[in-house]
C-alpha cells in the first residue's frame, strides 16, 4: 500500500529525509519528542475513525494533530506505518482491559457474566478502529496478525477459565476447551462488531444477559 493525496491546499508532500529517518531509527530521545510523537498518535486515531484508513491522508493527520508535515516524517514512514501504530495500541489496550484475576469462589455463571461485560466495554470504545483493523487486514497480512492477537489473547483465557472449570467440576470434561473457547469467542465478537461498529441496535443487559446463558451452557454447567 502506499499512501493517497499526501499534499493539501497546494502543499507539496515532503518526503523524509535521511537525518528525519535516522531520527526515526532511534525513536524520539527528548520528552517532548515522545510527547510531540504521542500527540500525533492521538490525532491520527481521531483522524481515521472519522474518515476511515482509505480516505485519510497524512495532510489530515499534520492538520489534526497542527504539525508540519515534516515533522511527521521525522517520527513515521506514511500513513501506514501510523496506522499499524495507532492498532497496536489498540490491541494492547483492549488486551490489558479484558485481564481479570480468578475469584475462586464465585459463582460460575456469574464469573461468566462479568466475562462478557469486560469485553463487551473493551470493545465498545474502540469498534471503529477494530472495524477498521478488520478491513485493512483483507489486504495487509500486518494488519490480520494484530486481529489474530487480540482474537487469541481472548480465547487463551477462555479456554484456560474452561481447564479451570472442568477441573473444579462445573464444566462438561467432554469438550475441548480451546474449540469452545474459540466457536464462543466468535459469537461473543461479532455480536459486538454487529451491535458497536454496524450500529445494529441492542439491549444491553438482554445482551449480556443471553451471551452469558449461551456460554455457561456451552461449556456444559448444570443448571445454566
Amino acid at each position: 500500500m502506499s499512501p493517497r493525496g499526501n499534499s493539501a491546499k497546494g502543499r507539496a508532500v515532503i518526503a523524509p529525509s535521511a537525518s528525519q529517518k535516522e531520527r526515526r531509527g532511534v525513536g524520539p530521545m527528548t520528552p517532548k519528542g515522545h510527547e510531540r510523537r504521542s500527540e500525533i498518535l492521538r490525532a491520527a486515531r481521531k483522524v481515521f475513525e472519522k474518515r476511515g484508513f482509505l480516505d485519510s491522508r497524512v495532510a489530515d493527520i499534520v492538520a489534526a494533530a497542527d504539525v508540519a508535515q515534516g515533522t511527521f516524517y521525522t517520527y513515521f514512514d506514511s500513513k501506514d506505518a501510523v496506522f499499524v501504530e495507532v492498532a497496536q495500541q489498540v490491541i494492547e489496550s483492549m488486551m490489558e482491559d479484558l485481564h481479570a484475576g480468578y475469584v475462586p469462589d464465585m459463582d460460575p455463571v456469574e464469573r461468566i457474566r462479568r466475562a462478557m461485560v469486560r469485553f463487551i466495554d473493551a470493545f465498545r470504545p474502540n469498534a471503529v478502529m477494530i472495524g477498521l483493523i478488520e478491513q485493512v487486514g483483507t489486504f495487509t497480512p500486518e494488519m490480520r496478525k494484530l486481529r489474530l492477537r487480540l482474537r487469541e489473547s481472548f480465547v487463551d483465557r477462555s479456554a484456560r477459565g474452561i481447564r479451570r472449570m472442568q477441573a473444579d467440576g462445573i464444566a462438561d470434561p467432554d469438550i475441548d476447551p480451546v474449540t469452545v473457547a474459540e466457536v464462543l469467542g466468535a459469537m461473543l465478537d461479532q455480536t459486538c462488531y454487529i451491535w458497536f461498529f454496524l450500529g445494529k441496535k441492542f439491549d444491553r443487559d438482554e445482551v449480556v444477559e443471553t451471551l452469558t446463558t449461551v456460554w455457561a451452557r456451552g461449556i456444559g454447567i448444570k443448571g445454566a
